[in-house]
């Protein structure tokens, strides 16, 4: 008697002409993203001269970085900075792990939903100002009121984002898969997360938004350090070069962030749409 085994399932790898169609449809994205980053940036420095030549109190391009330069030798650039980037990050980190905590509660329980739906709502209209006034007269200065407020400031972004994506998994899914004994850990491993990830990338990049305004407004109204406070050094001495100089860092740092992280990670993370 002779027995036939089923040969092992392998996978193949995928042709040359559709692996060649991919890497140039990766290509033309990441070139479309630059060339529309450098119009972008191009119209603003265009705008932003226009503005120096024709207005009284703009001042000019290189004005503004000369007077960043000055900050960068001082040692107040690489200080401040590095003090903003401690708070965002602890608040940041922390509003991203009890955010998706609460998000994948809401959306696989309906009475979390219940109970925390109408809160989170009233936190996301909260603007990030009432936050950092809030903080800063519960905690006075201190490290606590731009961490505070970047925790807040982003915490609702995460848990509205998490949530919605968690629901929009497939209940017959996860039912089946708990019909054949799966264990809720693997369903949230194998299941829920690899579902929630493209979500999970928009969930940090409104977070990090509205948490480093936050962070700015925080260290404006509490703090003796930081990007927020030089900026008010700046505005109360009546200087606008270096007040925008650091508006300049501040903005950068969005754009950066939105370009040269979350714009890899949400790519890697979504790249099954593209297979």
């Amino acid at each position: 008697m002779t027995t036939t085994t089923a040969p092992e399932a392998t996978s193949r790898p995928l042709p040359e002409d559709r692996r060649a169609s991919l890497w140039s449809r990766r290509g033309r994205s990441t070139s479309s993203s630059a060339i529309a980053l450098a119009a972008s940036l191009l119209s603003m420095l265009a705008v932003w001269q226009l503005a120096a030549v024709y207005g009284h109190r703009v001042p000019s391009i290189g004005v503004t970085i000369g007077r960043l330069a000055d900050e960068a030798a001082g040692g107040h650039f690489a200080t401040n900075l590095a003090v903003s980037m401690n708070r965002f990050t602890l608040g940041l980190l922390a509003a991203l792990v009890v955010g998706t905590a609460m998000g994948v509660l809401m959306g696989l329980s309906r009475f979390a939903e219940y109970a925390l739906a109408d809160l989170t709502m009233a936190a996301l209209a909260a603007p990030a100002v009432i936050w950092a006034l809030l903080t800063t007269m519960w905690f006075g200065f201190g490290w606590l009121t731009p961490v505070t407020t970047v925790f807040l400031s982003a915490l609702p972004f995460v848990v509205v984002n998490i949530a919605k994506a968690v629901r929009a998994v497939p209940p017959e899914l996860v039912l089946m898969a708990r019909s054949f004994g799966v264990s809720r850990a693997h369903v949230l491993r194998h299941i829920v997360a690899p579902a929630v990830a493209g979500s999970t990338v928009a969930a940090v990049r409104f977070a990090i938004m509205s948490a480093w305004n936050g962070l700015l407004l925080a260290e404006w109204f509490g703090s003796i350090s930081g990007v927020g406070w030089r900026s008010r050094y700046w505005y109360d001495a009546n200087q606008l070069d270096g007040f925008l100089a650091w508006v300049v860092v501040f903005i950068a740092f969005l754009v950066l962030a939105d370009q040269i992280v979350l714009g890899p990670i949400e790519r890697f993370v979504t790249r099954w749409r593209n297979a």
